[in-house]
């Protein structure tokens, strides 16, 4: 599974409205990763643990 086929089959497996999550996840693969139809799940992972790590930094330096 690549591409737009497994961005739809994680936002459907969130449990959260699909086309909320898809056009978010959309966004920020397209961000890092060109062509999205090119999206393996080891480059989705990779998008989303940075995403994850920009958020937690940003959550950090607002706490203090």
């Amino acid at each position: 599974m690549k591409g737009s086929e497994l961005l739809k089959a994680i936002a459907e497996a969130t449990g959260l409205p699909t086309n909320l999550i898809l056009s978010e996840l959309k966004k920020l693969v397209q961000k890092e990763h060109d062509p999205i139809e090119q999206l393996t799940l080891d480059d989705l992972r990779e998008v989303l643990a940075d995403y994850l790590q920009d958020i937690l930094t940003e959550a950090k330096n607002t706490s203090r």
